[in-house]
């Protein structure tokens, strides 16, 4: 079943609407869930939120893509369970990007945010597929460097070194454009 026909399942409020999501997502949602929380039972919750989430968004919502949509809410989902769970992963990959981004809240950095998003996505869009994909699955989806050597048939220090070149470019990037970076 496509995207389309799945949405106007939601849309009549079709209870096979999520089992359809399930049978074609399921998979991804999991295992995005997965990474982040890295508990079987605690995905299985994500998820199962997830669905529910889906569910009471559609409608009003109308997504144009069904598989980005719920992407979100799953990566959301779990991320606020992190935090609700008060759990540490033990390898925090956003330590990685703070020499880049910095971890300070001041006003001028929250106003910066929506300009930052943009900048990063047009550094992205400059990049070879292969490397917005490190990116993205490193960064967004939360995959860990063991997986992404697996399915990019890497060795583990060849990722590494790629997204270490990728953050100093982002870097380079980002202050040629006008963001003030905090210096480390």
């Amino acid at each position: 079943m496509d995207d389309i026909e799945i949405i106007a399942l939601y849309n009549e409020r079709n209870q096979k609407a999520i089992r359809e999501t399930e049978t074609k997502y399921g998979r991804l949602l999991n295992k995005i869930a997965f990474e982040i929380l890295n508990s079987f039972p605690d995905s299985e919750e994500c998820v199962n939120t997830t669905y529910l989430k889906t569910w009471n968004a559609i409608p009003p919502t109308a997504p144009a893509s069904l598989r980005s949509f719920i992407c979100r809410i799953v990566r959301n989902t779990a991320l606020t369970l992190v935090v609700q769970l008060n759990r540490h992963r033990k390898e925090d990959i956003y330590y990685e990007l703070d020499d880049v981004l910095g971890d300070n809240n001041t006003p001028e950095v929250v106003v910066e945010a929506n300009q930052l998003t943009i900048l990063i996505n047009d550094f992205l869009a400059t990049q070879k597929k292969r490397n917005r994909q490190l990116f993205v699955l490193r960064y967004y989806y939360n995959m860990s460097i063991k997986t992404l050597a697996e399915g990019f048939q890497m060795n583990e220090q060849a990722v590494c070194s790629q997204l270490m070149r990728m953050r100093e470019n982002l870097r380079t990037y980002l202050i040629d454009n006008g963001i003030s970076l905090q210096e480390r």
